[in-house]
């Protein structure tokens, strides 16, 4: 027995190889692109191994890997100051291959409605010129909102998630939970990193898993998409991010 998404991630595969190779031709490589270079490596990596996987749960847990460290570098892409040519065309490659990778893992069982934001490749300009569209966020909400907490370290179910755009503000927090609410509702969420620190924010609860689905083999909880972050806000989950890969979630 093979694992059936073999083919799509050898083509994965050799086209992450092509942007890691441009981003490796310059031999004074910059730290920052260093540092991208090495995950895109990681996940070549990863998806050598969903290729050459026996069955389907080793095939797709390469998979879940390769998309964790992909979403890593996409964030790590949003935050890269040195100038090099070959980091436009390495988010474009991994913006695609994400593409291709994520309709091989479980999507989660319940969908945000329509008018939720949601990256795309049509319309605007994202990280390293991705172009991309975001249907408008609703309006500022000054009523009560729901109070939850986030404890997020190393190892913990609860974590950190990005689209295609890997633009974090443009993302959210996973809270591992068998409680959830409505999606839409306005929710505060308290996150708590290693090393003491904290932040509160405001979002809204964008996707469940529903703790009675057993089709899907991941941990049940809840997608907070944020409101907004504040610069001091997004550099300290940048930093988190840089060693512990966020969830890759498009609808």
């Amino acid at each position: 027995m093979t694992y059936s998404g073999a083919t799509a991630a050898r083509t994965a595969r050799e086209e992450l190889g092509q942007a890691l190779e441009a981003l490796q031709k310059d031999p004074n490589i910059p730290p920052d692109v260093l540092n991208v270079a090495q995950n895109c490596a990681q996940a070549v990596g990863q998806l050598f191994e969903a290729e050459k996987a026996a069955d389907e749960t080793a095939g797709k847990a390469a998979v879940k890997q390769a998309l964790g460290s992909l979403s890593q570098t996409l964030a790590l892409l949003q935050d890269v100051r040195s100038q090099h040519p070959g980091t436009t065309g390495a988010t474009e490659a991994i913006a695609k291959v994400m593409g291709v990778l994520f309709p091989l893992t479980s999507a989660p069982s319940k969908f945000p409605p329509a008018g939720s934001i949601r990256p795309s490749t049509e319309a605007g300009t994202g990280a390293g010129g991705i172009r991309t569209s975001l249907v408008p966020a609703p309006a500022p909400y000054d009523g009560p909102r729901q109070e939850l907490e986030a404890n997020i370290g190393a190892n913990t179910e609860s974590n950190f998630f990005v689209g295609f755009s890997g633009e974090i503000a443009e993302g959210g927090v996973f809270i591992a939970t068998y409680t959830s609410l409505e999606r839409n509702t306005p929710v505060s969420v308290l996150v708590t990193l290693p090393g003491g620190f904290e932040t509160k924010l405001n979002g809204r609860v964008r996707w469940v898993r529903d703790p009675m689905d057993f089709t899907d083999e991941s941990e049940p909880g809840m997608g907070i998409q944020f409101e907004s972050l504040a610069a001091d806000t997004r550099e300290l989950i940048l930093r988190f991010i840089k060693k512990r890969p966020p969830i890759f979630y498009d609808e």
